[in-house]
């Protein structure tokens, strides 16, 4: 056991946030402070404190440097006269800056060599450290960045975890105890080189996973992803630095550069998937749970993925009276409809397909067609080597006010509680889990056809798929079109009598026979229903769908049925990083859902069959000369175990703060 007891406190622009992370931050315990000028006490260090040079102001590791002693930089974003250049930034402000999670090993056999070696011998610092037992070490505030992934280090946070690395090289280290619990020897490949990685304890990936879920809550600029070299395939790989630095997500420092070989054998996509939740449809497919199951998880086969799909297209295209994609929102008329209507029982359970998070919200609201709750959700995916982007909306949920045991999600949102209020949109950032619950179902409909439904949404700020291979999207530009579909490329499949028009019963004949699969793949690129502009009530009286009805009956069916579900003003817009006028692309969410999740499953059945990135132990070799894993050449070994290190003495400030090796200590490649 760790002799200092975590407070779970992190800290965050000089804030403190409570977790359930075992956290030690840098004002308790041994009081770690990446920030101090001179070298601290450890007691790996104590032997060899002379190793640090005294210098102007502090001590620095090997060079008196007169005009500088920092370990760390203030992040370019913050550096403000009113936050004294970045030392000083809020925690609203430097929560935007980060993206990146960055996973090292260090090479160590504790916490306490690992700082000693970072802050007293190499100049250098990493936000969090953790202990074979789990404690995590703070060491720097988040706002500051850490010198620890070099290039990377200004949009990104850092962890060192306590490993050895290397059990090809030192297969008795963990043997006896002596240097912690033994740990399971796994090989791995990265860059193309087998090398015998050490694992982590169970301690610390636990650690892990709740300073993780804690970030994932107060960074909303990190995303619980990761690098894949084909959709929901880890990449084990370099990746070209243009794409490291557009990365957001949790990312080794091998893929950062090639000199790097940490954090050797971490399984991301497994990591990720555990902090992540599992990626769901919105509603059970048959209406209830399958058996073992408590949520509608997409099946990781794809007959059944595309028969679960098949259920959730029957119960808006043959179970509702309308609320059809892209066109009849009532059942009739070539109105833009951005979603579909699921129907079920009232009160079902409603989940989140993906990760992501909760932007904007209302309850309570309820008009003369039904319920005008909602819940916007923006989610951060990755696809391969592709980012994707997208919002999915939820309309006609129940109202969580009225319910005893409100969803975690409101117990867990400080905005919500402080501002919610009965029919009023309050603007959130609160993180969801794939599968979590986000509502249940509610009822939406006039009084003689009100029924149990829901309106499921996905759309883009841009298309998503643009030049994806063999992509099946096929995008239809009706941003010219105002309220209405122009489209003949959807109308002609649905206009039977070809008079121009679409009535209840051509969509009801059109989206309940076989036709109703040319439109699954359309993606239209149209203004939101959800908008007040351009205005309701002038754009029903412009077309021929509407002109026989009377100017003062269109008007009250707009103020009854569309006015209080309207939800995208310019300020949710601007908060939820939407364009304000609310031309959108719009996607079949069934269909997104299904296909999203069709190529991961699809993907990552191929590089089993193919043995992608096999790693055999009988192949395994040692870290080859000019690679580093924050020990050798790195440095990361303590002075008490290697007496000389060459390359310490010819580093120089710059290749400190970068994070490489002296230019003798490398293998140029």
């Amino acid at each position: 056991m760790n002799k200092y007891r975590p407070s779970g406190k992190l800290i965050i622009g000089g804030q403190l946030f409570d977790t359930d992370a075992p956290i030690v931050h840098f004002r308790e315990g041994p009081k770690w402070d990446a920030t101090k000028t001179e070298c601290l006490f450890t007691e790996n260090g104590r032997p060899h404190i002379s190793k640090c040079i005294p210098a102007a102001g502090g001590q620095i590791p090997y060079e008196a440097v007169s005009r500088s002693v920092h370990r760390y930089s203030t992040r370019a974003p913050l550096r403000q006269k009113k936050w004294n250049m970045g030392e000083n930034a809020p925690y609203d402000a430097a929560k935007t800056t980060i993206k990146q999670f960055v996973i090292h090993h260090d090479g160590c056999t504790s916490a306490d060599m690992c700082f000693n070696v970072l802050h007293n011998e190499r100049g250098l610092s990493c936000h969090f450290l953790i202990d074979n037992d789990g404690t995590i070490f703070q060491t720097l505030d988040l706002a500051l960045a850490g010198w620890h992934a070099g290039p990377w280090n200004p949009a990104s946070i850092g962890v060192e975890l306590c490993n050895r690395g290397d059990a090809k090289k030192e297969p008795d280290k963990y043997s006896g105890g002596k240097h912690g619990p033994d740990r399971r020897k796994i090989p791995c490949k990265i860059n193309r080189h087998t090398y015998l990685a050490y694992d982590y304890t169970d301690e610390q990936y636990e650690a892990l996973r709740k300073l993780s879920r804690a970030l994932l809550r107060l960074l909303p600029n990190l995303p619980a992803e990761y690098p894949q070299s084909s959709p929901g395939v880890q990449n084990w790989d370099t990746m070209p630095t243009k794409d490291s630095f557009s990365f957001s997500g949790f990312i080794g420092h091998y893929h950062l550069i090639p000199e790097k070989w940490d954090p050797g054998y971490f399984d991301f996509k497994k990591f990720c998937s555990s902090i992540r939740g599992e990626l769901c449809f919105p509603v059970y497919p048959t209406g209830a749970p399958k058996k073992g199951q408590d949520r509608p998880v997409v099946p990781q086969e794809t007959g059944e993925l595309k028969a679960d799909a098949a259920l959730l297209y029957k119960m808006n295209e043959a179970r509702a009276d309308g609320g059809f994609f892209p066109v009849g929102p009532w059942g009739e008329s070539r109105l833009w409809h951005g979603g579909v209507h699921l129907a079920g029982k009232a009160k079902d359970w409603v989940f989140s397909p993906f990760p992501g998070r909760i932007v904007a919200a209302r309850m309570g609201a309820e008009s003369p067609v039904g319920s005008v709750n909602f819940i916007l959700i923006r989610h951060q995916m990755s696809l391969g080597t592709r980012k994707v982007e997208f919002y999915s909306l939820y309309m006609h949920l129940a109202d969580e006010m009225k319910e005893q045991q409100p969803l975690e999600w409101l117990t867990k949102s400080d905005a919500w509680k402080a501002s919610a209020k009965a029919g009023q949109i309050v603007l959130l950032d609160d993180p969801i889990e794939a599968g979590a619950k986000i509502g249940r179902m509610g009822t939406a409909g006039p009084a003689d056809l009100s029924r149990a439904q829901i309106h499921v949404e996905i759309f883009a700020g841009s298309d998503q798929f643009a030049d994806y291979p063999g992509s099946p999207w096929d995008v239809i530009d009706g941003s010219s079109s105002g309220r209405f579909c122009d489209a003949e490329k959807i109308n002609g499949l649905i206009d039977s009598n070809k008079d121009g028009k679409l009535s209840k019963q051509e969509l009801s004949a059109f989206y309940s026979g076989e036709g109703a699969t040319g439109v699954h793949y359309k993606v239209t690129f149209n203004v939101s229903e959800w908008t007040p502009e351009p205005n309701w009530s002038e754009a029903l009286r412009q077309p021929k769908d509407f002109k026989d009805v009377k100017k003062e009956d269109l008007d009250a069916m707009v103020a009854e049925q569309i006015t209080p579900g309207l939800w995208w003003s310019e300020l949710v817009a601007l908060h939820a990083r939407l364009p304000p006028d609310g031309v959108v692309y719009h996607y079949h969410p069934v269909t997104f859902v299904s296909w999203f999740n069709q190529q991961l499953v699809e993907s990552a059945a191929l590089a089993v069959r193919d043995k992608v990135n096999e790693a055999l132990e009988k192949d395994a070799k040692e870290v080859p000369k000019g690679i580093t894993d924050d020990r050798d050449g790195q440095g990361m070994a303590s002075a008490s175990e290697t007496e000389e290190d060459p390359c310490n003495a010819r580093l120089t400030l710059k290749e400190l703060v970068e994070g490489y090796d002296a230019p003798e200590c490398t293998v140029t490649k």
